[in-house]
C-alpha cells in the first residue's frame, strides 16, 4: 500500500500565515522545491548533479530538525484528535480525501482514535464516529461524554436527551454544525444534541 507522506518545515510556520498576505505571484517554497528544479535540466550530467546537492541539502536540513516528514495517516490521526477544538497555530495541511476510495481505507488511519465518516473535498473532518467509554448526568438534563480515546464532550444547553439504560452506549457520531457548533447522537439513533469538546 502506497504512504503518501507530508513535509511539514518547522522553521516557516509562522511564515506561512504571514505569506498569505503577500502578492499571489510570490513562489511558494518546500524542503523538495531545490529537487523540482532539477527535473527542467535536460543534460543528463547536469541533471544528476543537480539532484546530488538537492538531496545533500535535504539531508542536512532534516538532521537539522528543519523539516520532517510524516504520513498522511499520521496527519488524519492529529486532526480526529483534534476534532472539535480550534487550533490556529497549526498550519492548513493538505489532507486525503474520500473520494474515490472506501471511509475504511482512508490512510489507515488509527481507528482507536475515531473513525471518519465524513469530509470536505478539501480534507477538513466533519463527522466522527468515537467508541463510547461511559455517558454522566449532571444537573437538571446535562451529560458528559467520555469517550474510548481520552476526548470528553460535554451536553450545550438542556435539550432533553434519553438513551436505553438496558442498550449500552457503545457509539457516539458528533458532526460539525452550523457557526462552528457540533451535534451528537449516540448509537447513530434518537435526535441529534449540541455539544461542546471540553479535553
Amino acid at each position: 500500500m502506497n504512504h503518501p507522506f507530508l513535509f511539514l518545515t518547522i522553521t516557516t510556520f509562522s511564515l506561512s500565515i504571514a505569506g498569505a498576505t503577500l502578492g499571489a505571484d510570490q513562489k511558494t517554497t518546500t524542503p523538495l522545491s531545490n529537487i523540482y528544479t532539477c527535473i527542467d535540466i535536460t543534460d543528463d550530467a547536469a541533471r544528476l548533479v543537480c539532484y546530488d546537492a538537492a538531496a545533500g541539502r535535504l539531508r542536512v536540513a532534516e538532521k537539522a530538525g528543519e523539516f520532517v516528514a510524516v504520513e498522511s495517516k499520521d496527519i488524519l490521526n492529529i486532526k480526529k484528535d483534534a476534532f472539535g477544538f480550534s487550533l490556529p497555530s497549526l498550519p492548513k495541511l493538505k489532507l486525503p480525501t474520500l473520494r474515490g476510495r472506501s471511509v475504511n481505507a482512508l490512510a489507515d488511519a488509527d481507528n482507536g482514535a475515531g473513525q471518519i465518516l465524513a469530509q470536505s473535498d478539501a480534507g477538513e473532518i466533519n463527522k466522527v464516529e468515537y467508541i463510547v467509554d461511559r455517558i454522566e448526568k449532571f444537573g437538571y438534563n446535562s451529560h458528559l461524554f467520555y469517550l474510548k480515546n481520552g476526548q470528553v464532550w460535554k451536553q450545550k444547553g438542556e435539550e432533553i436527551f434519553s438513551y436505553s439504560k438496558s442498550i449500552k452506549p457503545t457509539t457516539v457520531v458528533i458532526r460539525r454544525a452550523s457557526l462552528g457548533s457540533f451535534l451528537l447522537r449516540v448509537n447513530g439513533k434518537g435526535r441529534a444534541i449540541r455539544v461542546v469538546r471540553r479535553r
